[in-house]
């Protein structure tokens, strides 16, 4: 499905969107790195190795950066190439310290990370063996100066595999985490379409039939046009509002697959009533969890039913940008049309609360507020 008039941007920096945990992941790397280029080993004979030693190491350094730009298969073959690099300098170094290190820092890597098959690690692993006893071979190396290697390696493997494990069973709580946050979304819409259709659509469907019927007592006993006229907005006013709530209710019942898919939906519904609305996408959406693409949603629809009730005719900008743990929303509207009267800043209602709950089913959290004559709702869930 295209979704016209939504704009795709690249990934952006919002507000609180600093990865703590890339931070930490830099920090423990820049100290492994440090280590290994400090720790004692004798010049080799073969200065190729110096060269592939020092090599090794900045792409270590720079994979340890631009780790959260790479896509699979990538960080897997850089830490499969720092595993077979280090290992085969390691065979040729007389005191092998820190290009053991190096190689067991590439198996730590390698092993630990989730994503990894067994079948890749076990090949790395196999081919880093073959190139340090062939190394190791070539240089005449004796078997005792593979010692260190070998519990470096065994070292760096098994917390490696900790490390591996540790990560799957936080993988398994999240994916629980998320089936119960979907449940509690899920029966939060439902019941939120149930109250729409039950009591709001409802009442305005029998307030237009009522409005029907006084114009049409009105006309015939010779009401003033201007009362006519006032019975007619009215009704228009009703029916428009009935359109809304049946749009409303088959948004959060039928919202499809995939936040731009919702978002697409709901702004289309948005401007078939009249609404001018600028959407921008900023990120991947295809990483969104669907319990925070479901929330997203919801307050999306909520926002804009607020901004055509509270500034009918004035523009609405809705931004939706995904970073690598979390997705912000921001709905932004002037408090009145192009060349209208300015209205108060909303206040009151259950609007707001409503959706702040929503957010905070999924762990998230919602402001809005107004400044400077415009409203605007932000809404952040994390999703990692």
């Amino acid at each position: 499905m295209r979704n016209e008039g939504i704009r795709r941007l690249r990934p952006g920096r919002f507000r609180d969107g600093l990865d703590a945990s890339r931070l930490r992941r830099i920090a423990l790397n820049g100290l492994a790195i440090t280590v290994a280029v400090v720790l004692p080993r004798d010049t080799p004979q073969v200065p190729v190795v110096t060269v592939l030693f020092h090599a090794l190491i900045a792409l270590w350094a720079v994979t340890t950066v631009i780790r959260h730009l790479l896509a699979p298969p990538w960080p897997g073959v850089a830490w499969s190439v720092l595993l077979v690099g280090g290992a085969v300098c390691a065979g040729m170094s007389p005191q092998p310290s820190g290009p053991a290190f190096v190689a067991s820092a590439g198996l730590f890597l390698l092993t630990s990370a989730v994503d990894n098959g067994v079948r890749w690690i076990a090949a790395a692993t196999a081919a880093g063996i073959a190139g340090f006893a062939l190394a190791h071979t070539a240089v005449g190396g004796s078997p005792d100066a593979a010692v260190p290697s070998l519990i470096s390696a065994v070292t760096g493997g098994g917390f490696g595999l900790l490390a591996r494990l540790n990560g799957l069973d936080r993988r398994t709580e999240r994916s629980a985490a998320e089936r119960r946050a979907e449940k509690a979304v899920l029966e939060e819409r439902a019941r939120i379409a149930r109250d729409i259709h039950d009591v709001l659509a409802h009442s305005l469907g029998g307030l237009v039939l009522q409005l029907d019927a006084l114009e049409a007592v009105s006309a015939a006993r010779g009401a003033d046009e201007e009362v006519l006229v006032r019975v007619r907005g009215a009704r228009e006013m009703a029916a428009d509002g009935l359109v809304a709530a049946k749009r409303a209710v088959d948004a959060l019942r039928r919202l499809p697959a995939g936040i731009d898919a919702a978002l697409g939906e709901i702004v289309a519904g948005a401007r078939a009533l009249g609404m001018t609305v600028d959407v921008e996408l900023r990120g991947e959406a295809g990483r969104v969890p669907a319990p925070v693409a479901e929330v997203a949603a919801s307050v999306t629809v909520e926002a804009l039913t607020n901004a055509r009730k509270h500034a009918p005719g004035a523009p609405v900008a809705v931004v939706l940008e995904t970073g690598r743990d979390a997705v912000l929303l921001r709905v932004a509207n002037r408090l009145a049309a192009p060349g209208g009267p300015a209205v108060p800043l909303p206040s009151g209602g259950h609007g707001v609360a409503g959706m702040r709950e929503r957010a905070q089913i999924v762990g998230g959290t919602l402001d809005a507020g107004g400044k400077d004559g415009v409203w605007t709702v932000e809404c952040r869930v994390p999703y990692e």
